[in-house]
């Protein structure tokens, strides 16, 4: 294909990226509690920097930097969730607020 059509694709996945990124930064201001900012952050790391590793993927036009792009993806996959448990799990142990914060499920 032309090289027109891919610069129109990463410029469109790169707009993207850049807002999901934009709108997940403001979430995580907006929001009070540590968990609600966690799930904003979260949108960050898997549709923004989806969207902008494509946008470089598809801006190179050589197969060269994929697998190095893909690598990265794959990194901030594995590595976020962790890191969002983690955070949690600590926020929960340690605020004495917390049950006022979250619904408590009866699974009896």
């Amino acid at each position: 294909m032309s090289d027109t059509f891919w610069q129109i694709v990463s410029a469109v996945l790169m707009i993207t990226g850049v807002t999901a990124m934009l709108l997940g930064i403001f979430g995580v201001y907006r929001f009070r509690y540590v968990l609600n900012r966690m799930h904003c952050a979260s949108i960050l790391d898997t549709l923004g920097m989806l969207c902008i590793l494509l946008s470089l993927a598809a801006a190179s036009l050589s197969l060269e930097f994929l697998p190095k792009l893909l690598l990265i993806l794959l990194m901030l996959w594995i590595g976020s969730p962790i890191a969002s448990h983690l955070v949690s799990r600590m926020e929960y142990r340690t605020d004495p607020e917390a049950e006022a914060q979250f619904k408590k499920e009866d699974r009896t």
